[in-house]
């Protein structure tokens, strides 16, 4: 597969402008995006056709849109056997990258492990162990237990895919017709910037994390030479991108609490260990409200829209979520069981809607937590079924929808009167945005203190906490009560908020601070004594 041409000029393509910084910087550089997962997966039919699929998932979605903005290399993981021909057919080619018609504008390189290293990289290392600790989820007298397969996980899996991720990106870095900005995602890929450092000492490196960073004590439950490593390995970056202000001043109290050489400035959120400079800072994500406006519009969307009216009522709560622990699914069915109890007046006038996604079905707790929604929304429909046969209502309160169908989610959005996020300590949430965005009756939008999109959002919702079943079921109660004008209020303040602080700004943002860091580099190499 023939490369891209290197002269495409994609910045120039862009139907908003660009700051003039962002935009001479793009001009000349290539961005080199890393993440455990990439934007597309390929697999073969039976007649030997190479056919790609989109890859899914918040991380792809707001990094896809760098290609508006420039020419981009995407380093990750093989999924298919497949994505592991094509790159070894790209190496015995001597060729730099993967190109496809169905990229839209990225190149790929495919990092290659062992299976056996992927599995302790991903199921014993990334998840459950980070995403858990990262969550709040363990049930600490009893997980985790850091045994003998889980150091085998961290040193011959976690280790070596993250080393791995380095010599691709090194090679992309290598390749790139530009100035390469390598922009690293999330928790997966913790100590690449220490085995990057160890090739490219030059390179400008980039991380930004997705997911919560849990307070430095939560932290303890990792052994120190993890712990440490994963402090090494983030502030080998330039930049340490969080979401909120909140996962900024724990990372800086993390390193803190583990690198007694490196020197914390809480002030400037800056922190300078063995010589390097890192500038810690938040970056909150967002939508595209254009493409999901687009989605919520389509014939598919329509047609799913159309089927949903028969399962709306007098009153309608909806959430949209992943089936699994850290979006607290099983409170949230509580505390609707309690606002029926409270107020039975409601029975056969409110129907609450679950939009829920499997994921990480290799992993027990995930399958153990898909179990418990069940088992939940089961008793609620069972308990309420009799009470509406008494008052000779044919009524379900609990309509459960499991499955990947982002239109069938956002169609849904559109007349809920009541959205509910009450995750229990979670990243940003972008349901609540793409809920105030498509709603079209003032919905009223409960939020959680542990969600990201609280510390953006929480003005304009109602509040609960995440484990509060009583006070949740109040606000569930209050909102689908509340005054007409200030629903129309709380909904338009929303709507305006996730307009002006889109996916382009979080981008953007983090676009100038790279510039800035840029300049400043090329000013000290100009002026630096020969």
């Amino acid at each position: 597969m023939a490369p891209h041409q290197a002269g495409s000029n994609r910045a120039g393509q862009i139907a908003m402008p660009l700051p003039s910084a962002i935009r001479d910087m793009l001009d000349r550089s290539t961005l080199i995006i890393a993440s455990n997962r990439g934007p597309i997966e390929f697999h073969q039919t039976s007649d030997g056709e190479i056919v790609s699929k989109r890859g899914t998932g918040g991380v792809i979605t707001a990094m896809s849109a760098a290609a508006r903005y420039a020419e981009a290399i995407w380093v990750a993981c093989a999924m298919t056997p497949t994505d592991r021909l094509l790159a070894e057919q790209m190496r015995q080619r001597q060729e730099p990258f993967i190109d496809h018609p169905d990229l839209e504008g990225f190149h790929v390189r495919f990092v290659l492990p062992d299976p056996e290293a992927y599995r302790g990289y991903y199921n014993r290392i990334a998840n459950p162990l980070l995403w858990f600790l990262q969550h709040y989820l363990w049930d600490t007298p009893r997980a985790p237990d850091i045994d003998y397969q889980t150091w085998q996980a961290w040193y011959n899996g976690y280790v070596v895919v993250n080393r791995l991720f380095a010599e691709e990106i090194v090679a992309a870095a290598d390749a790139a017709p530009r100035e390469p900005i390598v922009l690293l995602q999330d928790y997966h890929l913790y100590l690449t910037p220490t085995f990057i450092r160890e090739q490219r000492p030059d390179l400008l490196l980039y991380h930004f994390i997705h997911i919560p960073w849990p307070d430095q004590d939560y932290w303890r439950l990792l052994p120190i030479e993890m712990r440490r490593a994963i402090c090494e390995g983030l502030l080998a970056n330039d930049i340490v991108g969080f979401q909120t202000p909140r996962h900024a001043r724990s990372f800086l109290n993390t390193v803190d609490a583990n690198l007694p050489d490196a020197e914390v400035d809480y002030r400037r959120r800056e922190v300078i260990y063995r010589g390097r400079t890192t500038r810690v800072r938040v970056y909150p994500i967002s939508i595209d409200p254009d493409l999901v406006r687009a989605v919520a519009a389509s014939e598919d969307a329509r047609r799913h829209e159309e089927h949903l009216q028969a399962f709306r009522n007098e009153y309608t709560i909806i959430r949209v979520d992943r089936a699994e622990p850290s979006k607290n699914v099983v409170r949230g069915f509580l505390a609707y069981d309690r606002l029926l109890e409270a107020h039975p007046e409601l029975i056969g006038r409110v129907n609450f809607l679950a939009f829920l996604v499997p994921t990480r079905m290799e992993v027990a707790e995930y399958i153990n937590y898909l179990d418990e929604i069940n088992a939940v929304v089961g008793r609620i429909n069972a308990k309420y079924a009799n009470m509406a046969q008494i008052e000779g209502i044919d009524w379900e309160p609990v309509h459960l929808f499991v499955g990947d169908d982002y239109p069938r989610a956002l169609a849904a959005m559109k007349f809920y009167d009541v959205l509910l996020v009450n995750a229990i300590f979670d990243g940003m949430n972008l349901v609540a945005k793409e809920g105030a965005l498509l709603n079209e009756r003032n919905g009223v939008l409960i939020l959680s203190e542990g969600a990201g999109a609280y510390q953006q959002l929480g003005p304009w919702a109602l509040t609960v906490s995440p484990t509060d079943i009583e006070g949740t079921a109040e606000a569930l109660w209050r909102g689908l009560t509340m005054p007409e004008a200030e629903r129309a209020w709380r909904a338009e303040q929303l709507r305006q908020h996730v307009l002006e602080h889109d996916l382009r700004r979080w981008l953007v943002d983090q676009l100038q601070d790279i510039a800035e860091l840029r300049t400043e580099r090329e000013t000290d190499r100009v002026t630096a004594p020969s």
